[in-house]
């Protein structure tokens, strides 16, 4: 999710996670059996940082493992509706607006930290 100065949106995952426990990483979530995936990125998003998207473009997926297990991720760049405070579910533990200079200030799954470079 980037804000309107070019920021992006991340969040850092409980120690409690399944997938990437303390890790920072970028919203996001299961899809639904029968969910259409745009159905499921604004609904991941809004539950877990409680921003509605106002727009959205695919960007790439990705296949990567978490505690021996396999995932296939799906990447979207979005824009929020409108400055709002962000309201994190109670398996995210913080959250940054980060611009490329302080990318490296945080421990990211490496497939998402380099999605991330690439769109700073």
């Amino acid at each position: 999710i980037k804000d309107e100065k070019g920021n992006i949106l991340i969040v850092k995952k409980s120690l409690h996670e399944q997938i990437d426990p303390g890790l920072w990483t970028v919203p996001g979530g299961k899809v639904k059996p029968d969910e259409p995936i745009i159905f499921a990125l604004k609904r991941e998003v809004e539950e877990e940082v409680g921003l509605k998207i106002q727009s959205y473009e695919w960007i790439g997926e990705d296949v990567f493992t978490s505690n021996n297990r396999y995932f296939h991720a799906q990447h979207f760049l979005c824009e929020k509706v409108k400055i709002k405070l962000i309201k994190l579910e109670k398996n995210l533990v913080e959250y940054r607006w980060i611009s490329k200079k302080n990318i490296n200030d945080y421990p990211f799954p490496v497939k998402i930290k380099k999605r991330l470079i690439t769109l700073l």
